[in-house]
């Protein structure tokens, strides 16, 4: 504590966040070794290594979305006959592109459902007809 205020030392919990993270994933790197499981068997070792590093970081393990995405993208091509019908062979990259897409723009691409819950534009309408008043 430092002129009343806490302290926190952020650089030590991300290396603890490094090494879990890092332990994770290389023991589930010697698992698929040993079990020749690569495919999909990686995309569950990138989504345990990332709810790992989100739990080491404090967070809940529900905030790791990017794993729940590699997770499911693991399932998908890991249940044989899940989706038997679809040619996979020229789809899976679309799907993979689309994925990706949204992860890195779909919270901000998403429509507006209310009338206020864009606030700035409400402030601005506000603003607006205050000097329309005037």
């Amino acid at each position: 504590m430092e002129n009343g205020k806490i302290k926190h030392n952020t650089g030590h919990n991300k290396e603890r966040a490094d090494q879990i993270s890092g332990g994770v994933f290389m023991i589930g790197l010697a698992l698929l070794f040993i079990t020749h499981f690569w495919w999909p068997g990686i995309m569950f070792v990138i989504g345990a290594t990332i709810i790992a590093r989100t739990m080491a970081e404090g967070k809940d393990w529900t905030q790791a979305t990017p794993a729940f995405w590699v997770i499911g993208i693991g399932v998908v091509f890991g249940v044989p006959g899940l989706f038997g019908g679809i040619n996979w062979g020229s789809i899976w990259p679309i799907a993979l592109i689309a994925i990706g897409l949204f992860m890195l723009f779909g919270g901000n691409m998403r429509p507006k459902i209310s009338r206020y819950d864009d606030d700035d534009a409400y402030d601005k309408r506000k603003n607006d007809e205050d000097e329309d008043i005037l």
